[in-house]
């Protein structure tokens, strides 16, 4: 009898070479996969768009996946889901799609790499630091910010692969205008900050993230304009705006954008947020090959469809896909 146990042994132990033999290791034993992946979405920008552009691709190649829009809501901490395609939360923002993720209520968002790491720790001392953009690498953890923001996130969810494409705050001063002539970065303007007004162009869901960062700037550059208005539109009076990197306003050609050479600004890639249990090695691989091809200009090009001709944001990005070579094929 102790020699068949000793015989056992041996088997297993050979076993677990191969096969993991009596053992419980999560890394050997395959995640389950959602039957439709559940894209989230919140009011913020480019979010819709974005959710859209997942949702597209996912099909494209065969992966069964739909929208799910997620509302904030007065009521009790938690979230809850109240129907296909609608998830609420009490939190808001880059919080209330992390709640969702973690609590298993959608399956992908997409997140903003600084910003998501400010929601969720806004003293993270390297939200503080001087992050140069052409040394941060948006391709992985070499990125300190993305490093830090991965390490910050709930066990039950993940960061994939962090695209070109950025949510980065930026301030730009109008093109051809005798008031911002010589202006080329964010010094110069604190310099003579006091003369001009700053439009905050945000929409209503953005307006609080955004003043936030202006008054980063503000601190940082000792920047003190005469006034500062969120607005959600932009007039020939105005010279000097705050805005996100893929805002349409800036592919009009009639605005420069400002340097940031203190590095105030921690770069925002865009990536996809998932949940672990949702997402195996080739879904994960389709939101890779996305975000390798995704630029902050086709970000703003599509929130330029969106915002313009809503009914052919399908289109476009089905174009856009074609475009880039995403091809469809089995899952």
């Amino acid at each position: 009898m102790r020699g068949h146990r000793k015989l056992g042994a041996l088997a297993c132990a050979l076993l677990l070479v191969v096969t993991g033999c009596g053992r419980t290791d999560k890394a050997l034993v395959p995640d389950p996969v959602a039957p439709i992946v559940r894209v989230g979405y919140s009011a913020m920008a480019p979010d819709y768009a974005l959710a859209k552009l997942y949702v597209a691709a996912l099909q494209l190649k065969g992966v069964p996946a739909r929208l799910d829009r997620i509302e904030s809501r007065r009521a009790a901490d938690g979230v809850r889901n109240v129907g296909p395609g609608v998830t609420q939360t009490s939190s808001i923002g880059h919080r209330a799609k992390l709640h969702a993720i973690s609590t298993g209520l959608v399956d992908v968002v997409p997140e903003y790499t600084s910003q998501l790491l400010f929601a969720m720790n806004p003293d993270a001392p390297i939200l503080r630091a001087t992050v140069r953009r052409d040394t941060a690498n948006p391709d992985a953890e070499f990125d300190p910010v993305f490093a830090e923001m991965t390490r910050s996130l709930p066990q039950e969810t993940r960061s994939l692969r962090p695209s070109h494409a950025e949510r980065t705050m930026v301030l730009a001063v109008r093109n051809k205008d005798p008031h911002t002539d010589g202006i080329r970065t964010y010094s110069q303007l604190a310099d003579r900050c006091e003369r001009f007004s700053i439009l905050i162009h945000a929409y209503p869901a953005d307006a609080l993230e955004m003043e936030h960062w202006a008054e980063l700037v503000n601190h940082r550059y000792r920047c003190t304009p005469r006034s500062l208005v969120t607005e959600t539109t932009v007039t020939s009076g105005d010279d000097v705006v705050l805005t996100f990197a893929p805002d349409p306003l800036l592919l009009s050609g009639d605005w420069r954008l400002l340097a940031d050479d203190l590095h105030s600004l921690a770069a925002a890639y865009i990536f996809p947020l998932v949940a672990k249990s949702a997402v195996d090695r080739p879904r994960q691989l389709i939101f890779d090959e996305l975000s390798e091809k995704l630029t902050t200009t086709d970000v703003a090009e599509l929130l330029r469809v969106e915002y313009r001709t809503p009914d052919q944001l399908d289109q476009f990005i089905t174009n856009w896909l074609r475009a880039k070579g995403f091809s469809g094929r089995e899952k």
